[in-house]
């Protein structure tokens, strides 16, 4: 009874929160779709000489100050052709625009710098419905995204599914989650990040195939980031480093069988490390760069954690557009994780590693572990010239392992398969992804279907 109440409560003020967006939000402006398709629209500069004045058009929802910080031009600047494309390709680098246009025109006192950008879509809401392979669960929900917040590139989105749960207990899996994202705070160096999710589950007990206890589990998890970019001003290019808290907590509700103290409420506080250097290029369809970092937690009793422990993961990510064959990529990711101690009491393992974002020819967390290790390359290619519209080859390496002392790379799963993209060009980081992957060592295929890349 005390879990079905709260089911009932939660559900309900998160899918109010969610009617309640969808009604008093304006229909979404019309994005612009006579884009040039090819790897960058070039700045055009016809006039030499100083920058008098530079003047924005196209952007009738983003604020000015939001071009501006990314441009390494300003007025009073000479009118480098170079340093004005490189000011065209960081605000396309936002990823707010279908296209941005530089041009410089002789003005009445010196140079005009025009900037002509095409706004994307800005908001999404968009529905959920799976079924696995096998038929067996169905998920449904609805996600809505909200990018550009009052024009200064914030990002709010919201999220809600339940799915059925397998096994003995059945019953259903509830998501709830929300996230913030202001890339640069007040137009400072500064950014800040926040996400809080909840997740009700059952949870059972079972000796031999028969079930001796069931509970429900309630799982919170909150976060909050507050980083820094350490060139001040320019382009959002370079190292950004910063820190933060995490907070979880599990609480469990009996429901029925016998009562056990296998479930106990537990809580876990940490500090959290990042530091990431960026420098990826956005060409609508496709990306050029890379990106590499470090993510670490530390949690301690001091804090207000039941348990003492450690996570670091490490990550590497490159995009090579091929020379002459506009969007047509290499994409390579390497990722690596360790741990010591556990999160909550009696968890066995950190991570796990399998389903759509990993190894994708095996089943979500077919590979569970305290240290991991990751490998993924795909390559992409336009359909028939059709830049929007992509294939993809890709390979998945990787497996978990009991702890940081026991990393054989010589036990590795690995997995293959075909997929297809289709970027949504007026919406921001839209991409359809449908993946066929074949596993190697249980000769199983597996399918997945996406709004996102996996990496």
């Amino acid at each position: 009874m005390i879990a079905s109440a709260r089911r009932a409560g939660g559900d309900l003020w998160f899918r109010q929160a969610i009617c309640l967006v969808c009604l008093v939000l304006p229909l979404p402006l019309a994005a612009q779709d006579d884009v040039k398709e090819a790897a960058g629209s070039p700045a055009i500069a016809t006039s030499p000489g100083v920058i008098t004045r530079i003047e924005f058009s196209g952007n009738r929802v983003t604020q000015p100050q939001i071009l501006l910080q990314e441009m390494l031009v300003k007025e009073g600047d000479s009118a480098d052709p170079a340093l004005i494309e490189r000011s065209r390709q960081a605000i396309m680098d936002l990823g707010l625009f279908t296209s941005v246009l530089a041009v410089v025109e002789p003005g009445d006192d010196g140079s005009v710098l025009r900037i002509l950008v095409k706004e994307k879509y800005y908001i999404l809401p968009v529905p959920k419905l799976n079924r696995d392979e096998d038929n067996n669960n169905i998920s449904i929900g609805a996600e809505i995204s909200l990018d550009n917040l009052a024009g200064l590139n914030q990002q709010l989105k919201i999220k809600y599914e339940t799915d059925n749960a397998t096994g003995l207990s059945g019953g259903q899996i509830d998501t709830h989650s929300l996230s913030y994202n202001y890339p640069r705070v007040l137009g400072s160096a500064y950014l800040f990040r926040t996400e809080i999710s909840q997740q009700r589950l059952p949870v059972e007990v079972v000796s031999g195939s028969v079930l001796s206890s069931l509970y429900e589990k309630e799982a919170w998890i909150a976060s909050l980031q507050l980083s820094r970019w350490l060139n001040r001003t320019g382009s959002s290019v370079g190292w950004q480093v910063g820190g933060g808290m995490v907070w979880r907590r599990n609480n469990y509700d009996y429901v029925s069988e016998t009562t056990t103290d296998t479930f106990q409420d537990a809580q876990a506080v940490g500090l959290t490390a990042h530091g990431q250097f960026i420098d990826v290029r956005d060409y609508l369809f496709s990306r050029q760069g890379l990106e590499y970092g470090y993510n670490g937690e530390f949690g301690a009793p001091v804090l207000g954690s039941d348990t003492r422990y450690t996570r670091h993961e490490f990550f590497y990510r490159k995009y090579i557009l091929l020379e002459g064959r506009p969007h047509e990529n290499i994409d390579l990711q390497a990722r690596f994780g360790l741990s010591s101690g556990d999160i909550f009491p009696g968890d066995s393992s950190a991570y796990s590693v399998g389903g759509s974002r990993t190894l994708r020819g095996y089943a979500s967390g077919s590979f569970p572990g305290n240290a991991f290790v990751l490998f993924n390359v795909q390559y992409l290619r336009p359909f028939f010239g059709y830049y929007p519209l992509r294939g993809a080859l890709f390979l998945d390496v990787g497996n978990a392992y009991p702890s940081n002392e026991e990393i054989n790379l010589g036990d590795l799963k690995w997995s293959v398969g075909i997929g297809f993209r289709l970027r949504l060009k007026s919406f921001v980081k839209i991409d359809l992804r449908v993946d066929a992957a074949y596993a190697y060592d249980t000769g199983e295929y597996k399918f997945f279907a996406g709004t996102r890349e996996v990496f």
